[in-house]
């Protein structure tokens, strides 16, 4: 037997959205898959008691409003539309940068005069330096 159908195949199938060959493979699946045809059927429950859900309508109030705030006409100019977007944009970036100016720097490095482990060195990681002093790199400090 072959592998069963996913959830997203049997719901497209459910659905009809496979495409012609994906329908046939996924029929022939089902004519011979007891399991993939009992997951179909419990989808198909699930399906139609979601569409017998009952929906109460809104109240006309309601209604009313949101059809009156999306039949209103902007009656101010097109500037009047975007200048607040773009003052309140403005605005932020500038706090960003006067945040970001206010925050203290990185503290300035120097280097040291010790040895520092050679990181990319020519033996293996993990391995051990037949020549310890090559292992190493010599820092100059200035």
């Amino acid at each position: 037997m072959t592998e069963h159908l996913d959830m997203t195949v049997l719901s497209a199938f459910l659905d009809n959205e496979l495409e012609s060959d994906e329908y046939v493979r996924a029929k022939r699946h089902l004519d011979d898959c007891p399991s993939c045809r009992a997951t179909l059927a419990e989808l198909r429950a699930i399906s139609q008691g979601l569409q017998a859900i009952a929906c109460a309508p809104p109240p006309a109030e309601l209604r009313e409003r949101l059809d009156w705030l999306f039949d209103r006409q902007p009656t101010a100019p097109g500037w009047r539309r975007w200048l607040p977007r773009s003052l309140s944009a403005a605005a932020s970036i500038t706090l960003g940068l006067l945040i970001g100016n206010a925050l203290p720097g990185q503290p300035e490095v120097k280097p040291a005069d010790h040895n520092l482990l050679a990181v990319l060195g020519s033996s293996p990681p993990g391995a051990l330096c037949a020549h310890p002093e090559l292992c190493y790199l010599k820092v100059n400090s200035q």
